[in-house]
């Protein structure tokens, strides 16, 4: 079931969304408190409800001041003068707002920075960074030629993940609620099960759940931690599309909602239609399509840290508009360009969990007979082509390593059974979520954990 927050496409009074457009949340949120004493349209009511957690994730993910920012941009990279800070700004590679009058860099915008603009991570690091990114292309490359000459191969992992509960807002025995995310069915996952938790799960969702949870009823006490061990194994065969093959013909498992908006961030708007247009051309070929979509954006966008995506009024928008935006944005775009075009799309979220790394990470499904469900990773396809990886870059099209592990099959899904008050992130479950019986449980009472156990490569 779609989690319905089609209200928030719904317009705003002019002064609070000037209020919240300008940062200036406190304001705002005393003309909210005087809206919701009137009559107003239940979808209005909602969507300013929802403006009160948006403007506190924004300001939970933009604490740093300018001085401090550039302070903390000087600790790891010392030659970097003031100019070059005000230009990276300007240049948009260091995320910033305006909150109450003042000007906030995100948290990780030196991250990010580091991330994305190699010449200032070798400032930082030297030739460290070199080894370090060479390490992580050679595994990545090793498992793909394996791939490729085996044609099929197989993964079998084991992992722990956890949710700690440290809070002085709560009170010792007050019942709590929890959602551990769990692998869902389907490519590329063969099968999974649960190994061990520490509690006994209230409910465990069936495998082909599209959000699929383990959920908990647990009462508080002090330093609480939710946890699971979870085994699963992955298989993936090795494709190369040829669009000379492709036919418009669709298979039973195509639905609906596979070539469906999901308001408010995968819509088709007369942007995004034009854009689409532009971008496809008059081909009918759905191979030919998709490849000129994922071209588009693994070449023309920039893989940026987002602020959490409860608070981005429009994902595929911001995308579109300004060509940057992590792998989730990435890969939403790529689905909503793909259905906007007649290409059936679908996503897939989780972690990736290679030897040497662990995270969570997004990607794409997209259908294409005679193959039926191909994937797309237009992050790491992107990360390729900036490394000048055309082989890896042309392998993400089509492919995925079997380092995956997805726990969302669709975007923008409820829970079973569903929360009780607004998600951290009402449209993904990556790390899980909880409440109490009375409100939600925020970021900073919560410490997530995923920890790779044991991994293996088999025939």
């Amino acid at each position: 079931m779609i989690l319905d927050l089609s209200y928030l496409s719904y317009p705003l009074p002019s002064d609070i969304s000037m209020l919240y457009e300008s940062g200036h949340f406190e304001e705002m949120n005393r003309l909210i408190d005087l809206n919701l004493q009137n009559d107003l349209p239940e979808g209005l009511r909602k969507h300013l409800e929802f403006l009160r957690y948006c403007a506190m994730d924004i300001v939970e993910a933009y604490k740093l001041t300018p001085d401090k920012a550039f302070d903390n941009a000087v600790k790891r990279i010392p030659d970097l003068t003031r100019e070059e800070f005000h230009r990276l700004r300007d240049e948009r590679t260091l995320d910033w707002r305006y909150i109450n009058g003042k000007r906030f860099y995100r948290n990780n915008c030196i991250s990010n920075l580091l991330r994305t603009r190699r010449s200032y991570a070798l400032r930082e690091k030297g030739a460290a960074i070199l080894t370090e990114e060479e390490n992580e292309a050679r595994e990545r490359d090793s498992l793909i030629h394996t791939l490729k000459e085996k044609g099929h191969l197989r993964y079998r992992g084991e992992m722990n993940e956890s949710i700690t509960v440290h809070s002085d807002r709560l009170t010792p025995g007050e019942m709590l609620r929890f959602w551990l995310p769990l692998p869902v069915s389907g490519m590329p996952i063969c099968h999974s099960r649960i190994l061990a938790s520490s509690h006994a799960p209230a409910w465990i969702s069936p495998e082909d759940t599209p959000q699929r949870t383990a959920y908990f009823e647990v009462p508080y006490e002090e330093h609480l931690t939710v946890s699971a061990r979870l085994a699963w194994e992955t298989e993936m065969t090795y494709v190369k599309p040829d669009p000379a093959l492709a036919t418009g013909v669709l298979a039973d498992d195509v639905t609906e909602q596979d070539l469906a908006q999901v308001e408010p961030h995968m819509v088709f708007s007369p942007y995004l239609k034009a854009l689409t247009r532009e971008i496809v051309g008059d081909t009918d070929n759905p191979i030919v399509k998709a490849r000129r979509i994922y071209d588009f954006i693994t070449t023309k966008g920039t893989y940026r840290f987002m602020p959490p995506y409860r608070s981005v009024r429009d994902i595929v928008g911001y995308f579109c508009a300004n060509l940057r935006g992590d792998c989730g944005v990435q890969a939403l775009t790529f689905i909503t360009m793909c259905r906007c075009c007649g290409v059936p799309a679908r996503w897939q979220s989780g972690l990736y969990m290679a030897p040497s790394s662990c995270g969570m990470h997004d990607w794409a499904m997209f259908y294409a007979a005679p193959y039926g469900w191909l994937f797309a990773d237009c992050s790491f396809g992107g990360s390729a082509y900036r490394n000048g990886s055309a082989e890896r870059h042309d392998f993400y099209f089509g492919n995925l390593d079997v380092w995956r592990l997805p726990f969302a099959s669709r975007f923008q899904h409820q829970f079973t059974p569903p929360t009780r008050f607004m998600r951290g992130d009402p449209y993904d479950n990556q790390i899980g979520e909880a409440e109490s019986l009375t409100r939600p449980l925020f970021e900073d009472e919560l410490e997530h954990c995923h920890e790779l156990i044991s991994g293996t490569l088999c025939d």
